[in-house]
């Protein structure tokens, strides 16, 4: 086949010199970038090339978003107001209300909104806490990303509170899952869905909590020392990457009794109350951070974002998901990272644009383990590319393009992501899906409204849907309802 050339708009790269071309074009050859360079060379050298006409848009690596949770699309506003109900709310619904029609319905959804936000490399825990019950759920929540032609990356291994009761609703069959069917289901999915969809679909092995259980003294307890041990046994058996939520004392408790887990491979999810020493540790041993600036648990204790980045971590900022109160809009989540810190530090110099950008696209890959493939336009790097309108009252006026990083990163948004491609197919074009094998969006949100019904249904919790009383008019939730 010929070669394809992306041209028509600035080009960012955010390749290791940081280009930004103007006017700049991408050629792709298969799945792969071909080359990265003015129009005029690119058509010169691949003459019987096919152009695709990006006229007035900026084209750029597909975002990564690092961190996430399947289930939470379906789970969005519910009980709102209500705080730790919520989880309880969800690991109800999950591990004993929903069935794989409940999981393809919303990866359907999910896959559905990260491809409109030009997310085109993510993560999602299948669960608010891995369900490993049974291999087929975390195949369900896959499949929406494999039939919009996302790179997703499923993350499954042990959930925390084990033994862990597990209900399938479609057969009746109960599970007590403990860490020996956790980490043997975790074996199964990897060998069912690592590489799936020509190597677009990928396993994580991802228990929820980097350790699970601290005793009095901070030290991790004989289950946390054994779960750690198998999930590095395997990852590294498996040459896998690493993911886990951690918060304050848990990456100090794993350094002195499983070491061996905190290299590179290791990524971790919102690090809230972590201190400098656990900080240290992270950048001396390569571990990577995935921060979502409008978690909860940010809001409650806050990972030093900006010390991490002065002492060499690589941060990662990440969406945690589209429950119960955010979306997968990579883009908009990210400016509010920036001011965020801006804010706790009183310094506006912080967080500059590019480094923004950086941190949801070749950081945000590096902590994935996947910097030699997406993250930034290269050749031999994967074919996945954005393109962003910028000719809108919003973005406008377009006066050069050395204010093209700073008005993409201060202003834009997943609604202006009119083109996606992913490994070389496109995805989305002209703001439409066109990946061949996706339901219709009309069916995806049908289908997504009625696996929600129903699972809420199942678990007897119709109340869930209902506004809290202090919705209107009051200060704060739980001001003066009853």
């Amino acid at each position: 086949m010929a070669p394809t050339v992306l041209v028509g708009g600035t080009v960012v790269t955010v390749d290791a010199d940081r280009r930004v071309l103007d006017p700049g074009a991408v050629a792709v050859e298969g799945d792969s970038i071909l080359a990265v360079g003015p129009p005029d060379e690119l058509f010169a050298a691949h003459p019987d090339a096919e152009r695709v006409d990006l006229e007035d848009h900026v084209i750029m690596p597909g975002l990564v978003d690092s961190h996430g949770h399947a289930g939470h699309s379906l789970t969005k506003t519910l009980l709102d107001g209500t705080g730790e109900e919520w989880l309880d709310l969800v690991k109800e619904i999950y591990f004993e209300g929903s069935g794989t029609a409940f999981w393809e319905a919303e990866g359907r959804l999910a896959a559905l909104e990260r491809l409109r936000a030009g997310v085109t490399t993510s993560l999602s825990y299948v669960g608010s806490m891995p369900r490993v019950d049974d291999p087929k759920f975390a195949a369900a929540a896959a499949t929406g990303y494999r039939e919009f032609g996302l790179r997703h990356l499923v993350a499954v291994g042990p959930p925390d509170g084990l033994p862990v009761h597990c209900v399938d609703p479609e057969t009746g069959t109960e599970t007590m899952v403990d860490l020996d069917h956790a980490m043997t289901t975790t074996e199964a999915i990897l060998d069912d869905l690592h590489g799936a969809a020509g190597g677009r679909i990928r396993v994580v092995v991802a228990p929820s909590s980097l350790v699970p259980e601290m005793n009095d003294d901070g030290a991790a307890t004989p289950a946390s020392v054994a779960q750690l041990r198998q999930v590095t046994e395997l990852a590294e058996r498996a040459d896998l990457p690493i993911h886990a939520h951690a918060y304050a004392g848990e990456v100090a408790a794993a350094a002195s009794t499983e070491p061996e887990i905190l290299t590179e491979r290791l990524s971790l999810a919102h690090c809230a109350g972590l201190d400098s020493e656990e900080v240290r540790l992270m950048a001396e041993n390569g571990v990577a951070a995935s921060h979502g600036p409008l978690t909860h648990a940010y809001a409650l204790d806050r990972f030093p974002v900006v010390e991490a980045m002065e002492q060499g971590v690589t941060v990662a900022v990440s969406t945690d998901g589209s429950a119960p109160d955010r979306s997968f809009d990579l883009l908009s989540q990210g400016r509010i990272a920036a001011q965020l810190q801006r804010a706790h530090h009183q310094d506006t110099s912080l967080f500059p644009a590019g480094r923004l950008l950086e941190s949801m696209t070749v950081d945000a890959a590096a902590a994935l383990g996947m910097a030699e493939e997406v993250g930034s336009l290269e050749a031999g790097k994967r074919a996945d590319v954005i393109a962003i309108d910028q000719r809108s009252a919003k973005l406008g006026p377009s006066l050069d393009a050395g204010q093209t990083v700073p008005r993409l990163v201060h202003y834009a948004d997943g609604g202006d992501v009119s083109f996606a491609m992913v490994d070389g197919a496109v995805c989305l074009q002209d703001g439409d899906v066109v990946a061949p094998d996706a339901l219709s969006v009309e069916a995806v949100l049908n289908d997504a409204e009625a696996a929600a019904r129903t699972a809420i249904d199942r678990v007897g919790r119709d109340h869930a849907l209902d506004a809290h009383p202090d919705l209107w008019g009051a200060v704060r939730y739980g001001e003066g309802g009853e």
